[in-house]
């Protein structure tokens, strides 16, 4: 039980983390449009990446020492856990004043979720 938490913990935090920061009102990175936009969506790039590395650690722990035979590391399920958060949470910007679901942003979320897919399936 302990080592379930302390593998899903990380994972609440960082999406809570995210779902604080679009929550947020007016967020902006920069006074510059073209700045926030380049900011705000290496932002979402970085922070879905993580999120992915999040989601892979803690669904693929200890599969390192299967026996033969059984299945290896699974990189899809946390790529699609990642997605639907990233869909989530576009869903719930749009509840937030001047926020609004961007299918740019949830491309940026998944192109990040997918680098770090790339990552981890280089070095198995």
């Amino acid at each position: 039980m302990k080592k379930i938490f302390s593998l899903w913990l990380p994972v609440g935090f960082w999406m809570g983390a995210v779902f604080y920061l679009s929550s947020i009102p007016n967020l902006r990175v920069s006074q510059s449009n073209f700045w926030d936009e380049i900011l705000r969506s290496a932002a979402h790039f970085i922070l879905y990446g993580i999120g992915y590395f999040l989601f892979f650690r803690a669904i693929n722990f200890g599969k390192e020492n299967l026996p033969a035979g059984r299945a290896g590391k699974n990189f899809l399920l946390p790529l699609f856990l990642t997605f639907f958060y990233g869909f989530f949470d576009e869903i719930h910007q749009n509840f937030v004043p001047t926020r609004s679901f961007q299918v740019q942003d949830l491309l940026v979320d998944f192109s990040g979720a997918f680098l770090g897919k790339i990552i981890l399936e280089e070095k198995k």
